[in-house]
């Protein structure tokens, strides 16, 4: 009966450290200056951070140029093979991922697409690997409006770059 008494007077010292008991009113809080809004990540940061992370210790480089633009090269070991333009499974996995990216801000445009041929002066089997990447894209449901047109570069990677289209 002791340790049920000593139970109740217990609960009864809890409870009453948990009233409130009425006083006079607290004066009102002073308005908070109204903060700035919190910075919006930049537009198509969100885009890159999200791809960055399924290639992260890739070769894949994906690198923010501006606020409305990042780009995407893959070395061209992992694009082709030698004097092929057909898409390696390497290249069409970034390409997936770029199509799913491009379908969720239909406002961003691949601005840039071009690809390297195997040798310098290899122009028409570079134009052949752009239309292949391209055709990729389409493949996979990025809108024809939001491709460039292939273009070759010197460069021994396939280069995208993408941007926000102008409203």
């Amino acid at each position: 009966m002791a340790r049920w008494a000593a139970a109740l007077v217990t609960l009864l010292v809890l409870h009453g450290c948990s009233t409130v008991t009425p006083s006079e009113p607290a004066p009102a809080a002073a308005p908070k200056p109204s903060a700035p809004p919190a910075p919006r990540p930049a537009a198509l940061a969100v885009e890159r951070q999200w791809l960055q992370s399924w290639f992260k210790g890739t070769p894949v480089r994906i690198e923010q140029r501006s606020e409305s633009a990042f780009t995407i090269d893959v070395p061209r070991d992992y694009c082709f093979d030698a004097g092929r333009s057909a898409v390696k499974p390497p290249l069409a996995a970034v390409l997936d991922k770029l199509a799913q990216s491009l379908q969720r801000k239909p406002e961003a445009r691949v601005e840039l697409l071009a690809a390297p041929g195997d040798a310098a002066g290899a122009s028409s089997l570079a134009q052949q690997r752009g239309d292949s990447v391209r055709k990729h894209l389409l493949a996979r449901g990025v809108s024809s409006q939001q491709l460039a047109v292939p273009s070759v570069t010197d460069v021994a990677a396939v280069q995208l770059r993408i941007g926000l289209s102008a409203p």
